[in-house]
């Protein structure tokens, strides 16, 4: 698959413009997706979809081959993304409750994620606060390495952890009634700590 992108960009690069339909066809669900989730907004998400597209073309030249395109198009992205925060009146995230310091022993989003609740789970995901709704989609939905989010954010990488920690127990406490209205039985759950975080910053 590298190989052929390599050859459309080329294409691309030697004056045919058609050849970039197929990377865009290719690409542009994963890039909504990140976008969307990121965002929380299809809006948001289709504009900035194209945005991505619109850079990705005008510096295809700076593609070199050496690692994924649909990786290079998402760092595109997520640069749009975090310019376009920028512009706004920050938001500080609001300290987290007691209950989330309680949440369950079992695992309300994995179990949500399994019985194919998609919708609830999204929804949960947008209403996290900015900063660790970053972190959770650039690990657990796109796969980032701890490092490669920690330099995708430019924050140490500690704080990555402190963040997806947060966000993690955020999703249990919140998809933790849908969890359980799913259960086969009506057996009481098991309650213990979220209080043993990874070490590094707190944000």
């Amino acid at each position: 698959m590298q190989v052929d992108e390599r050859h459309l960009v080329r294409r691309c690069l030697a004056g045919e413009r058609a050849a970039f339909d197929p990377l865009f066809d290719r690409h542009a669900p994963r890039v909504f997706h990140l976008l969307r989730r990121l965002t929380g907004s299809e809006a948001e998400a289709e504009d900035l979809t194209q945005e991505t597209f619109l850079a990705a073309f005008r510096s295809l030249a700076s593609w070199r081959g050496e690692g994924a395109f649909g990786t290079w198009l998402c760092g595109i992205a997520f640069r749009l993304y975090t310019n376009a925060q920028r512009r706004r009146p920050r938001v500080d995230a609001e300290p987290l409750s007691e209950e989330i310091a309680a949440a369950m022993d079992t695992d309300p989003l994995a179990h949500c994620v399994r019985a194919e609740m998609g919708r609830q789970v999204e929804a949960a995901i947008a209403a996290l606060p900015p900063l660790h709704r970053e972190v959770f989609v650039l690990v657990r939905v796109q796969g980032l390495s701890y490092r490669e989010a920690a330099r995708w954010l430019g924050v140490p990488l500690g704080t990555v952890q402190s963040r997806l920690w947060r966000a993690v127990c955020a999703l249990q406490v919140a998809l933790r009634d849908l969890a359980e209205e799913t259960e086969a039985t009506h057996r009481p759950p098991a309650v213990s700590s979220c209080a043993r975080r990874p070490a590094g910053r707190d944000e």
